[in-house]
Protein backbone atom coordinates (compact mmCIF):
# COMPACT_ATOMS: atom_id res chain seq x y z
CA UNK A 1 0.00 0.00 0.00
CA UNK A 2 1.41 3.44 -0.97
CA UNK A 3 0.75 6.38 0.91
CA UNK A 4 -0.42 9.98 0.05
CA UNK A 5 0.56 12.65 2.53
CA UNK A 6 -1.90 15.69 2.48
CA UNK A 7 0.27 18.48 4.09
CA UNK A 8 -1.87 21.29 5.27
CA UNK A 9 0.18 24.82 5.51
CA UNK A 10 -1.60 26.83 8.08
CA UNK A 11 -1.56 30.21 9.68
CA UNK A 12 -3.89 31.68 11.68
CA UNK A 13 -6.65 29.23 10.36
CA UNK A 14 -8.45 28.48 13.44
CA UNK A 15 -12.06 29.03 11.34
CA UNK A 16 -10.58 26.93 8.95
CA UNK A 17 -8.42 23.80 9.61
CA UNK A 18 -10.67 21.32 11.25
CA UNK A 19 -13.10 21.54 8.45
CA UNK A 20 -10.32 20.80 6.06
CA UNK A 21 -8.69 17.91 8.44
CA UNK A 22 -12.44 16.55 8.36
CA UNK A 23 -12.96 17.14 4.88
CA UNK A 24 -9.49 14.70 3.82
CA UNK A 25 -10.34 11.90 6.77
CA UNK A 26 -13.80 11.85 4.61
CA UNK A 27 -11.79 10.77 1.81
CA UNK A 28 -9.69 8.00 3.18
CA UNK A 29 -11.99 5.16 2.15
CA UNK A 30 -11.83 6.30 -1.28
CA UNK A 31 -8.36 6.85 -1.06
CA UNK A 32 -7.95 3.31 0.38
CA UNK A 33 -9.45 1.75 -2.69
CA UNK A 34 -7.54 3.64 -4.98
CA UNK A 35 -4.10 1.99 -3.09
CA UNK A 36 -3.26 5.39 -0.67
CA UNK A 37 -3.22 4.98 2.90
CA UNK A 38 -3.86 8.41 3.89
CA UNK A 39 -1.59 10.80 6.21
CA UNK A 40 -2.68 14.66 6.88
CA UNK A 41 0.23 16.37 7.92
CA UNK A 42 -0.78 20.22 8.87
CA UNK A 43 1.80 22.90 8.88
CA UNK A 44 1.58 25.26 11.65
CA UNK A 45 3.10 28.14 10.80
CA UNK A 46 3.74 29.78 14.37
CA UNK A 47 0.07 30.65 14.50
CA UNK A 48 -1.22 33.40 17.16
CA UNK A 49 -4.49 32.16 17.51
CA UNK A 50 -5.62 28.68 18.05
CA UNK A 51 -4.78 26.90 15.28
CA UNK A 52 -2.38 24.44 16.50
CA UNK A 53 -4.17 23.70 19.45
CA UNK A 54 -7.07 22.87 17.02
CA UNK A 55 -4.69 20.47 15.05
CA UNK A 56 -3.47 19.16 18.26
CA UNK A 57 -6.66 18.14 19.50
CA UNK A 58 -7.20 16.30 16.05
CA UNK A 59 -3.87 15.02 15.94
CA UNK A 60 -4.98 13.29 19.69
CA UNK A 61 -8.63 11.65 17.94
CA UNK A 62 -7.23 10.93 14.04
CA UNK A 63 -4.13 9.00 14.00
CA UNK A 64 -3.62 10.03 10.36
CA UNK A 65 -3.35 13.15 11.55
CA UNK A 66 0.12 14.26 12.64
CA UNK A 67 1.83 18.16 12.90
CA UNK A 68 4.74 19.93 12.24
CA UNK A 69 4.84 22.87 14.16
CA UNK A 70 7.72 25.95 13.30
CA UNK A 71 9.07 27.20 16.08
CA UNK A 72 9.50 30.41 14.05
CA UNK A 73 7.16 32.20 11.01
CA UNK A 74 8.58 31.52 8.11
CA UNK A 75 5.84 32.12 5.48
CA UNK A 76 4.36 29.97 2.57
CA UNK A 77 7.77 29.23 1.41
CA UNK A 78 9.16 27.76 4.40
CA UNK A 79 6.09 25.74 5.12
CA UNK A 80 6.37 24.60 1.65
CA UNK A 81 9.99 23.59 2.13
CA UNK A 82 9.03 21.81 5.12
CA UNK A 83 6.94 19.89 3.24
CA UNK A 84 8.81 18.82 0.81
CA UNK A 85 11.93 18.19 3.38
CA UNK A 86 9.45 16.06 5.27
CA UNK A 87 7.85 14.08 2.44
CA UNK A 88 11.15 12.95 1.14
CA UNK A 89 12.15 12.09 4.60
CA UNK A 90 9.13 9.97 5.80
CA UNK A 91 8.11 8.68 2.15
CA UNK A 92 9.84 6.36 -0.46
CA UNK A 93 8.85 5.51 -4.05
CA UNK A 94 5.59 5.81 -4.94
CA UNK A 95 4.05 7.84 -2.31
CA UNK A 96 2.49 11.17 -3.27
CA UNK A 97 2.81 14.74 -2.28
CA UNK A 98 -0.78 16.68 -2.01
CA UNK A 99 0.01 20.24 -0.94
CA UNK A 100 -2.82 23.11 -0.73
CA UNK A 101 -4.05 26.05 1.14
CA UNK A 102 -5.02 25.76 4.35
CA UNK A 103 -7.96 28.43 4.86
CA UNK A 104 -10.62 25.32 3.04
CA UNK A 105 -10.97 27.14 -0.15
CA UNK A 106 -9.16 23.97 -1.75
CA UNK A 107 -11.63 21.20 -1.02
CA UNK A 108 -9.76 17.35 -0.88
CA UNK A 109 -12.23 15.51 -2.89
CA UNK A 110 -10.36 16.58 -6.27
CA UNK A 111 -7.61 15.09 -5.36
CA UNK A 112 -9.02 11.66 -6.81
CA UNK A 113 -9.14 12.73 -10.71
CA UNK A 114 -5.50 14.39 -9.97
CA UNK A 115 -4.54 10.95 -9.09
CA UNK A 116 -5.72 9.28 -12.16
CA UNK A 117 -3.89 11.64 -14.10
CA UNK A 118 -0.81 11.06 -12.03
CA UNK A 119 -1.08 6.98 -12.69
CA UNK A 120 -1.33 8.19 -16.72
CA UNK A 121 2.20 9.54 -16.60
CA UNK A 122 2.03 13.03 -14.69
CA UNK A 123 4.98 14.13 -12.25
CA UNK A 124 3.22 16.47 -10.88
CA UNK A 125 -0.73 17.28 -11.59
CA UNK A 126 -1.88 21.23 -10.73
CA UNK A 127 -5.65 21.39 -9.63
CA UNK A 128 -6.13 24.12 -12.54
CA UNK A 129 -8.37 27.44 -12.98
CA UNK A 130 -7.98 27.67 -16.17
CA UNK A 131 -9.12 23.99 -17.45
CA UNK A 132 -12.28 23.48 -19.01
CA UNK A 133 -15.06 22.87 -16.34
CA UNK A 134 -12.99 24.66 -13.44
CA UNK A 135 -15.11 27.06 -11.48
CA UNK A 136 -14.37 30.06 -8.76
CA UNK A 137 -16.37 30.79 -6.07
CA UNK A 138 -16.78 34.12 -4.51
CA UNK A 139 -13.37 35.87 -5.52
CA UNK A 140 -13.24 39.55 -5.58
CA UNK A 141 -12.71 41.13 -9.20
CA UNK A 142 -9.32 42.51 -8.15
CA UNK A 143 -7.98 38.68 -7.47
CA UNK A 144 -9.32 37.73 -10.56
CA UNK A 145 -8.19 40.25 -12.51
CA UNK A 146 -4.38 39.54 -10.64
CA UNK A 147 -4.29 35.55 -11.13
CA UNK A 148 -5.17 36.32 -15.09
CA UNK A 149 -3.04 38.81 -15.46
CA UNK A 150 -0.34 35.89 -13.72
CA UNK A 151 -1.41 33.44 -16.08
CA UNK A 152 -0.62 35.81 -19.17
CA UNK A 153 2.85 36.63 -17.68
CA UNK A 154 3.53 33.69 -16.66
CA UNK A 155 3.04 31.84 -19.87
CA UNK A 156 4.95 34.25 -21.39
CA UNK A 157 8.15 34.27 -19.52
CA UNK A 158 8.37 30.70 -18.65
CA UNK A 159 5.99 28.97 -21.38
CA UNK A 160 6.49 25.71 -19.39
CA UNK A 161 4.66 22.80 -21.11
CA UNK A 162 0.93 22.16 -20.13
CA UNK A 163 0.85 24.55 -17.39
CA UNK A 164 -1.89 27.62 -17.26
CA UNK A 165 -1.95 27.13 -13.73
CA UNK A 166 1.24 28.61 -12.41
CA UNK A 167 0.07 30.16 -8.46
CA UNK A 168 -2.45 27.40 -7.38
CA UNK A 169 -1.09 25.90 -4.54
CA UNK A 170 -3.58 22.86 -4.75
CA UNK A 171 -0.79 20.20 -6.59
CA UNK A 172 0.05 16.46 -6.49
CA UNK A 173 3.81 15.79 -6.43
CA UNK A 174 5.67 11.93 -7.03
CA UNK A 175 8.17 11.26 -4.73
CA UNK A 176 10.74 10.88 -7.70
CA UNK A 177 9.92 13.86 -9.12
CA UNK A 178 10.87 16.05 -6.28
CA UNK A 179 13.15 13.92 -5.05
CA UNK A 180 15.57 15.01 -8.30
CA UNK A 181 14.61 18.04 -7.84
CA UNK A 182 15.96 18.12 -4.31
CA UNK A 183 19.50 16.76 -5.34
CA UNK A 184 19.57 19.14 -8.24
CA UNK A 185 19.20 22.59 -6.42
CA UNK A 186 19.45 20.77 -2.48
CA UNK A 187 18.66 24.14 -0.20
CA UNK A 188 17.91 26.07 -3.14
CA UNK A 189 15.31 24.35 -4.49
CA UNK A 190 12.54 26.70 -2.50
CA UNK A 191 14.16 30.21 -1.97
CA UNK A 192 10.96 32.50 -1.94
CA UNK A 193 8.99 32.78 1.03
CA UNK A 194 6.15 35.02 -0.40
CA UNK A 195 3.14 33.09 -2.38
CA UNK A 196 5.50 33.32 -5.81
CA UNK A 197 7.20 29.94 -3.90
CA UNK A 198 4.74 28.08 -5.92
CA UNK A 199 5.80 29.49 -9.25
CA UNK A 200 9.66 28.93 -8.76
CA UNK A 201 9.02 25.47 -7.26
CA UNK A 202 7.29 24.61 -10.72
CA UNK A 203 9.87 26.02 -12.90
CA UNK A 204 12.54 24.36 -11.23
CA UNK A 205 10.73 20.95 -11.35
CA UNK A 206 10.40 21.84 -14.83
CA UNK A 207 13.83 22.26 -15.28
CA UNK A 208 14.30 18.82 -13.80
CA UNK A 209 12.24 16.74 -16.40
CA UNK A 210 9.03 16.96 -15.11
CA UNK A 211 5.80 16.15 -17.05
CA UNK A 212 3.16 18.69 -15.95
CA UNK A 213 -0.91 17.99 -15.90
CA UNK A 214 -3.50 19.66 -15.00
CA UNK A 215 -7.12 19.01 -13.67
CA UNK A 216 -9.80 21.47 -13.62
CA UNK A 217 -11.13 22.19 -9.44
CA UNK A 218 -13.88 24.30 -8.11
CA UNK A 219 -12.07 27.42 -5.78
CA UNK A 220 -14.34 27.57 -2.94
CA UNK A 221 -13.11 31.27 -1.69
CA UNK A 222 -16.19 31.96 -0.02
CA UNK A 223 -15.74 28.81 2.04
CA UNK A 224 -12.86 30.74 3.72
CA UNK A 225 -13.07 31.99 7.57
CA UNK A 226 -10.96 35.01 7.97
CA UNK A 227 -9.15 37.95 5.54
CA UNK A 228 -6.66 36.99 3.05
CA UNK A 229 -2.76 37.35 4.25
CA UNK A 230 -1.90 38.18 0.69
CA UNK A 231 -0.44 41.70 0.39
CA UNK A 232 -1.34 42.11 -3.18
CA UNK A 233 1.11 44.96 -3.98
CA UNK A 234 4.28 43.06 -2.37
CA UNK A 235 2.75 39.18 -4.07
CA UNK A 236 3.13 41.36 -7.58
CA UNK A 237 6.41 43.08 -7.15
CA UNK A 238 7.89 39.16 -5.64
CA UNK A 239 6.09 37.20 -8.93
CA UNK A 240 7.62 40.10 -11.66
CA UNK A 241 11.23 39.95 -10.26
CA UNK A 242 11.13 36.27 -9.40
CA UNK A 243 9.85 35.13 -13.05
CA UNK A 244 12.25 37.36 -14.86
CA UNK A 245 15.08 35.91 -12.57
CA UNK A 246 13.95 32.35 -13.42
CA UNK A 247 13.92 32.43 -17.21
CA UNK A 248 17.35 34.44 -17.28
CA UNK A 249 19.17 32.15 -14.49
CA UNK A 250 17.83 28.82 -13.09
CA UNK A 251 19.57 25.67 -14.96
Amino acid sequence: MNILYAYLPCYNEAGNIKALIEAWLDEKDALWEEGYELKIVPVDDKSTDHTLEIIRSMEALHPEVRVIAHKVNQNLGGALLTSVRDFLHQGIPGSLMCFMDGDNTHKPSFVHSMIRRQKEGADCVIASRYQPGAKINGVPSNRLALSDGAKLYYSAMLHVPNVKDYTCGYRLYTYSILNTAYRKYQKNLITMRSFSCMMELLYKLHKSGCRFAEVPFTLYYDDKAGASKMRILKTVKDSLVVALKLRLFCR
